[in-house]
């Protein structure tokens, strides 16, 4: 087929500027390589209000539609999904609204639409609905692990897999970032084609309130300085870091009190601020322009990640910048060994960054 046309549905703006999320990198990449291919791409994003499109990736599409998600619209696309599983995996079906099932429809339609492009888990929960056309998924993350690891909602997993396995039923091609993830597939009885598209290009997204990191440089002067980075909005980020501040961070400023502990990323919360304020040598930052500059000034970084699954892009950014990564097994997961990333056990990432910080010097 010549010249096919692509219904591009993603759950935020490829390449949106406003969160910090590597995840709309990928996705501007995805739609870039259809354009690359001949493919006229028309977008259904259905973005949060907090972000902006990009305009460049606007001017290859055949046409773009946005429409605003909120609570109101998550709520709505939960209670239409109950009947295929959303109770059980609410994740997958937060963009399935009965208004964006109409809007996805309108859009095949009027253009003729050959296939379609879900981006991001919760637009996976479309597939049933569409089915009559192929279509190809892009992960991010398998939910059903990420759902099984959770310690107050593993009891799901098994639930949530049954549901995702359901909708990836109506997919003819998963693309997945790591073998991991195409393992997981495969041992979930998934019969389409999986295909591993690890990311090319590792950005940064930007955010318009956030802090020149030029502005935390010159606080790293005479200190011994350690960096996470990450969304700090995430469950997963928050719980892991007021976790490692209260039962490791303590350890390492024993054996190195001109420590500083950097935690740079979006939205932290105001009890994680509290904490940065209790806990000496802790800098809570928030969003910064570029936290390159700080991975590459930095002793190392550290990833003491407890709950979550996927690769973790934040080490590949760290990595990239050229820095030392200390990380979990679930920071680490997915990414090839490197000299500059030890990964140890949760329990022994005291030891390591103390190792690490004193052969610094």
């Amino acid at each position: 087929m010549s010249n096919p046309n692509v219904l591009f549905i993603t759950a935020f703006h490829p390449g949106g500027k406003g969160v910090i999320g590597a995840g709309e990198a990928i996705c501007e990449d995805s739609l870039k390589a259809l354009h690359a291919a001949g493919k006229a791409v028309h977008v259904l994003a259905l973005a949060p209000a907090n972000q902006t499109l990009n305009p460049q990736v606007v001017s290859l599409c055949r046409s773009y539609q946005t429409l605003r998600h909120s609570v109101g619209q998550a709520f709505l696309a939960i209670l239409h999904g109950l009947g295929a599983g959303s109770t059980f995996a609410p994740w997958l079906f937060t963009r399935v609204s009965p208004r964006n099932i109409r809007a996805a429809r309108e859009i095949i339609q009027r253009n003729a639409i050959d296939e379609v492009w879900l981006d991001f888990p919760s637009t996976l929960a479309f597939a049933p609905y569409l089915r009559e056309l192929p279509i190809d998924y892009f992960a991010h993350d398998v939910v059903a692990q990420k759902v099984g690891r959770s310690r107050m909602l593993g009891f799901l997993g098994p639930q949530v897999r049954k549901v995702e396995q359901s909708l990836l039923a109506c997919v003819r091609r998963t693309f997945v970032l790591s073998e991991k993830d195409k393992e997981l597939l495969q041992e979930m009885a998934y019969r389409g084609e999986v295909v591993l598209q690890p990311p090319e290009r590792i950005r940064i997204g930007e955010v318009s309130d956030a802090v020149p990191v030029s502005q935390i440089l010159g606080a790293f002067a005479g200190r011994k300085n350690i960096v996470f980075f990450g969304s700090m909005r995430r469950p997963e980020n928050h719980w892991s870091i007021v976790h490692f501040l209260l039962f490791s961070y303590p350890k390492i400023w024993r054996c190195h009190n001109d420590v500083q502990f950097w935690v740079i990323g979006l939205a932290p919360r105001l009890t994680l601020r509290l904490l940065g304020r209790l806990v000496p040598g802790v800098r809570i930052v928030g969003a910064v322009d570029d936290p390159t500059p700080a991975f590459r000034a930095a002793a190392l970084c550290v990833v003491p990640l407890r709950l979550g699954a996927g690769v973790k892009i934040k080490v590949l950014q760290m990595l990239d910048a050229g820095a030392k990564v200390v990380s979990s097994p679930v920071g680490g997961e997915g990414i090839s060994p490197t000299p500059r990333l030890i990964v140890v056990p949760y329990d022994e990432i005291p030891e390591s960054v103390c190792r690490v910080l004193s052969n610094a010097g």
